[in-house]
């Protein structure tokens, strides 16, 4: 018998709407006077399940960081029920042997799991092959975590072109690494200029990762007017956090690409409400604490996320810092779109990946309820209002506060 989530408001084709939705596996209908075993949801709105393209659930030899376990577990609990998990793993995702296994993984976690092939010189002859097993790719042209970086432009370019001959969504690093944190970003509209004229070479649907700049932006809407295939994310802790933050915070706040000026997040706040930016995804980037107190010299650079995105956004829903819409665009409807799953919106047909809200409910985020392995957030002691309390992964229940 279906599952009815019933008297709650509905967030459908761009507005909420007080219906009731049964489901199984998938949306079986949306109305009133439904068959099937009721939730009550009064004094709710429901919106689709958050979809987050960019996660490091790390696992293999870095399971003490996260695993896809750990790492799923915070994602329900922040009603993200889709992860695109990236390739820079120890080992790294490269082989199809490997990206078998990790598919498997990623299949026996509580949300979906997508995963990313990773591109490097001794797979280009495999790229074929690597597209039967992935959901896009990634192309790393600034150095990152697991030191995947392609730097001969003659490889890159072979890469985009057997890339593009496959159909899928080529992720791309653009940002450089390696030098002060100001000089990154001061470069970034240069490197994702680069990236965007590699693709249109040879027609590669593009993404662009962690974008972080007004510059970045205004780059990525020009190649956009001039007609080409790009696609581009921010992530929380672009919008949430400065240079300010950076100077007190340390190695806690050290994240590739670096945050930015004041003036940088409040031109990213700016974008979102003007519906200019894609998507809001997490670079979700798992590292211990104590890792993090090797100081900023020594400390990986990477924050997690997966767990917040939505109750952040949503308390900046409450405060008319963004409207809802715009945050089921950024965080549902687009990622769908761009990847192309069935998925990122309510409708009759498609899976029922769902999370419940309270809009009114207030928590402020703590250590002790940190469900990520890591065992920390950069957004601890933040209260927030806003917060998922049901969420669902292709009809199954795997959250409830």
């Amino acid at each position: 018998m279906p599952t009815i989530l019933a008297n709650g408001q509905v967030f459908i084709d761009g507005k909420l709407q007080r219906t009731d939705i049964a489901f199984d596996q998938k949306i079986q209908a949306i109305g009133k006077n439904l068959l099937g075993e009721p939730v009550d949801c009064l004094g709710k709105i429901i919106l689709p399940g958050a979809i987050d393209v960019h996660v490091h659930f790390r696992d293999f030899n870095q399971s003490h960081k996260e695993d896809w376990q750990s790492g799923s577990h915070a994602a329900v609990r922040g009603g993200v029920t889709t992860v695109f998990d990236m390739p820079n793993n120890d080992p790294p995702a490269t082989t199809v042997e490997r990206l078998q296994e990790k598919r498997r993984k990623a299949d026996a976690s509580l949300v979906n799991g997508k995963i990313y092939g990773g591109l490097s010189a001794e797979n280009v002859d495999q790229i074929a092959e690597i597209a039967k097993v992935v959901d896009a790719f990634k192309l790393y042209l600034g150095d990152t975590t697991g030191h995947m970086i392609i730097s001969d432009r003659a490889l890159q370019k072979e890469i985009v072109h057997r890339v593009a001959e496959t159909g899928k969504v080529l992720a791309v690093h653009a940002q450089r690494g390696g030098i002060a944190p100001e000089e990154i970003t001061a470069h970034e509209a240069k490197d994702l200029q680069y990236a965007i004229e590699l693709s249109s070479q040879f027609k590669a649907k593009l993404h662009l990762a962690h974008v972080t700049t007004r510059a970045g932006v205004e780059t990525i809407l020009d190649a956009k007017r001039r007609g080409l295939d790009v696609s581009f994310e921010t992530c929380p802790q672009y919008l949430f956090f400065t240079t300010e933050e950076r100077s007190k915070r340390g190695a806690f706040m050290k994240v590739n690409p670096p945050v930015a000026t004041a003036a940088d997040r409040d031109f990213l706040w700016e974008a979102l409400r003007a519906g200019k930016i894609d998507m809001i995804a997490t670079d979700h980037a798992p590292h211990t604490i104590e890792e993090k107190n090797l100081g900023m010299e020594k400390a990986p650079s990477g924050l997690p996320g997966v767990e917040f995105v939505l109750p952040l956004l949503l308390d900046s829903v409450n405060a008319g810092g963004t409207s809802l819409e715009q945050l089921v665009k950024v965080c549902c409807a687009r990622p769908a779109q761009r990847f192309g799953f069935p998925k990122g919106k309510i409708s009759a047909g498609l899976d029922a990946d769902l999370v419940v809200i309270d809009m009114n409910l207030r928590k402020t985020i703590t250590r002790s309820e940190i469900a990520s392995k890591c065992g920390w957030s950069p957004y601890e002691t933040m209260t927030l209002q806003g917060w998922p309390v049901m969420t669902f992964v292709q009809g199954q229940l795997r959250f409830r506060s």
